[in-house]
């Protein structure tokens, strides 16, 4: 049997008094001979412990079940910034520190300012882009100017007043006043012409006609029938004022188409002797036309001689200034760039435009949210671009926890496996899942890189400290009868497991038989079945408990 040490003895005596029974002060002297003369000594069957030992020791016991045990590995790791949420901050002027905003440890949130830096590097860029806008401001005029060349705005109102001449002799009012009596007087013919109102009346006589005839025949039928009695007389009249009313309406359209014809006949001697007028007054307005327009051509060839000339004379001059004016805006913009490249905003540089006032400090602010992690510079302190880094802003909301695994053992890796992570320093434990496993071996430490992402927003995982991390290794095994590894207690190296009894605080010892370990579960070959309830917290007060009955009770009293 193995000794317990004076240490872990000295602190179960006070709670171990109901195992000796009834609180005896017994001797457990053993004179000359140790332990291992004991072999024939008897274990008891039971032992009872005190309230207060099961509640200090928080022994607890729980029913065995079945599961499918995971082969596992514990690898060291390192807890690590995340590099998606860190932000390296530099400078792009080199200067002095002048101001500094935040020191080790101070939260901040994108666009606070971090700190200033008094640069001449930036006040040179600021005189350099207003001397450019200077240029600029005295290219505009120049430019102006030439293009408003006083030869070539005289040429050009000189070739204006040609066209409008050519302009009115192609076109001029007397050609159209012909043309418009001639087109008139075309209508007047046409008009003439247009049999319309004689068609009217024929229709008129042609609607006319077949009532008249129809009328005289019901006139005709009616005085045979009257002589007979068949219709009465006053229907005969009737009929009778029918007759004439009709004859009236034949006559009149007959008249009418009289009438037309006579007009007609009129109207179109009017108009011919209007159209050979008008025709007349055309011939003669164009020849006067054509006369005007030789004469509007020879003064566009000259104005457009002299246009010529003076255009030329204003490209080359245009040409100066537009270069110049180029000039001056490629190095406006040139020293606008290269303060946007020192990190001023556009309303900064704006503002620079409008007052000319120089200001060379640099504000360098947040890029993101985060808390500073690492810092480079002081107050004082000149800093430059070259530098890699003048402050660390990293978000310690989620960190990384990094591990290096062996390539044999990272077989069967893959994101979204459950891992979990032991900080040694405080035994915080949690699960959690891989995030990402490398596909190659690193070619110096010949590892896979693994990561994982943990919720850090109470600060209990710091950048830096190492953890211990249990991954997946190999397959899982067939479903099993397990029990924590930590309910088992060797006793003279057999594997010995305690189970509660029906009396309160009181228990039994059994050996078992198990297989290896597998993360913290030990498999059962024999000795439990699925539901007995075993001790899987404290059982070693029990190994302890019941070493000191069976090294006590068989003594003389």
């Amino acid at each position: 049997m193995k000794l317990l040490t004076p240490k872990l003895l000295a602190a179960l005596l006070p709670f171990l008094g109901g195992g000796c029974g009834g609180g005896h002060d017994h001797d457990h002297s053993h004179g000359g001979h140790g332990h291992g003369d004991h072999a024939d000594e008897a274990t008891p069957e039971e032992v009872t412990l005190s309230a207060a030992a099961v509640k200090q020791h928080d022994v607890r016991d729980d029913a065995v079940s079945r599961r499918t045990l995971l082969p596992t590995i514990s690898i060291p790791a390192r807890v690590a910034f995340n590099e998606e949420t860190t932000a390296h901050v530099g400078t792009l002027a080199s200067g002095r520190i002048s101001e500094m905003k935040v020191h080790l440890g101070h939260t901040v949130k994108k666009g606070d300012v971090l700190f200033v830096i008094e640069s001449p590097e930036l006040g040179a860029a600021q005189n350099a882009f207003l001397q450019a806008l200077n240029a600029e401001a005295a290219a505009v005029p120049a430019l102006a100017l030439a293009r408003n060349n006083a030869g070539v705005v005289k040429a050009e109102a000189d070739v204006k007043s040609a066209e409008a001449l050519l302009a009115f002799a192609v076109n001029p009012a007397a050609v159209n006043q012909a043309e418009a009596k001639l087109d008139a007087a075309r209508a007047s013919e046409a008009l003439a012409k247009n049999k319309a109102t004689i068609a009217r009346a024929q229709g008129k006589l042609a609607a006319a006609t077949p009532v008249e005839k129809q009328a005289r025949g019901l006139v005709e039928s009616g005085k045979k029938l009257a002589e007979s009695g068949a219709i009465a007389m006053k229907e005969l009249r009737r009929r009778e004022a029918v007759l004439q009313i009709a004859v009236a309406e034949v006559q009149a359209a007959q008249a009418a188409i009289d009438q037309a014809k006579a007009q007609q006949e009129r109207d179109l001697r009017s108009a011919e002797a209007q159209l050979q007028t008008a025709a007349a007054e055309v011939v003669q307005a164009k020849a006067q036309r054509k006369r005007d327009t030789v004469a509007a051509q020879a003064k566009i060839t000259a104005a457009s001689a002299a246009l010529k000339a003076a255009g030329a004379k204003k490209e080359k001059e245009l040409g100066v200034a537009t270069s110049g004016l180029s000039t001056a805006r490629a190095s406006v913009a040139t020293a606008r760039n290269k303060l946007q490249l020192f990190g001023m905003a556009d309303e900064d540089v704006d503002k620079l435009a409008k007052t000319s006032r120089i200001s060379p400090q640099y504000v360098v602010r947040a890029p993101r949210n985060g808390t500073v992690v690492e810092r480079e510079v002081t107050l004082g302190e000149n800093a430059n671009s070259n530098q890699p880094h003048l402050l660390i802003l990293a978000d310690l909301s989620k960190v990384w926890v990094l591990m290096e695994v062996p390539p044999a053992n990272a077989i069967g890796l893959k994101a979204g496996q459950s891992v979990s992570h032991v900080n040694k320093e405080t035994g915080y434990h949690t699960e959690t899942v891989l995030e990402y496993v490398s596909p190659v071996v690193d070619p110096e430490t010949r590892t896979v890189q693994a990561r994982v992402e943990l919720e850090n927003t109470k600060g209990q995982w710091r950048p830096g400290q190492f953890l211990t991390v249990r991954l997946p290794t190999g397959k899982p095994s067939t479903e099993t009868i397990a029990i924590p590894a930590k309910a088992v207690q060797f006793v003279d190296g057999q594997p010995t497991v305690y189970l509660p009894t029906k009396k309160d605080n009181t228990f039994k010892m059994r050996s078992i038989a198990v297989g290896a370990e597998v993360d913290g579960w030990l498999p059962v070959l024999h000795g439990l079945k699925v539901g007995d309830k075993v001790v899987i917290n404290g059982s070693f007060l029990l190994k302890a408990e019941f070493g000191k009955a069976g090294a006590g009770h068989d003594h003389t009293h």
